[in-house]
């Protein structure tokens, strides 16, 4: 009975960041991204960095010149294909999670949630979500981003057949294929992964050896 009361409890405390995981049906990422950047553009002079679970925090970050152009050169070389430009837009979020982890503390954040949920400085997956929107609006209204625009979100996953789960997207341009930027998987810094919304939206275990989907 003292086990089964126990687990109750630690579903009842679990649930509510299961469903920040979900994105919050009242709060959709839209709707958080105008809430942080009312004029819908964020700079790398300032934007809002969302932290906590389910944006629960909030952090102003404001990068440097010098800081967004180690971003800017890792598109020097103009991608030959929609393929390498994906890459390039991966290894870019992973160097703006790394500088606004350092200003924030969010550097400490390790991928997933349910493992690490009550650790300090961690990021959900709708935290992720809006802040790879984030960096993503940002790398397009610099125009870094010639073959793809920002997309919208996907979701996925209930809590009752499967655990909820979002990301952000992007469209590519010449197919119109949408592909899923999670970084919710990985630590902070590193590159987030690829998939087509199709693959993304299949269960975890189809997504080969590591659990993890393919890269771009």
């Amino acid at each position: 009975m003292q086990a089964r009361f126990k687990q109750l409890i630690l579903v009842a405390a679990v649930l509510p960041l299961l469903a920040a995981c979900a994105g919050g049906r009242d709060a959709p990422i839209a709707k958080r991204l105008m809430t942080l950047h009312p004029d819908g553009k964020p700079t790398p002079a300032h934007f809002v960095l969302c932290a906590g679970h389910g944006c629960r925090e909030r952090h102003d970050v404001h990068l440097g010149e010098g800081q967004w152009a180690s971003v800017r050169a890792l598109f020097a070389r103009k991608a030959d294909s929609a393929e390498e430009e994906r890459v390039q837009i991966a290894q870019a979020i992973a160097r703006l999670e790394a500088l606004a982890g350092a200003a924030t503390g969010t550097d400490a954040d390790l991928g997933g949630t349910y493992s690490n949920m009550f650790l300090s400085n961690q990021l959900d997956c709708a935290d992720e979500t809006v802040n790879t929107t984030t960096y993503l609006r940002m790398l397009a209204a610099d125009g870094l981003m010639t073959r793809h625009r920002v997309g919208g979100r996907l979701h996925k996953g209930n809590i009752i057949n499967s655990l909820p789960h979002m990301t952000a997207t992007i469209i590519e341009k010449e197919t119109g294929t949408q592909w899923a930027v999670d970084s919710w998987f990985l630590d902070n810094g590193e590159p987030p992964e690829m998939a087509t919304a199709a693959i993304w939206h299949t269960p975890y275990a189809e997504w080969g050896s590591t659990g993890e989907p393919p890269r771009p």
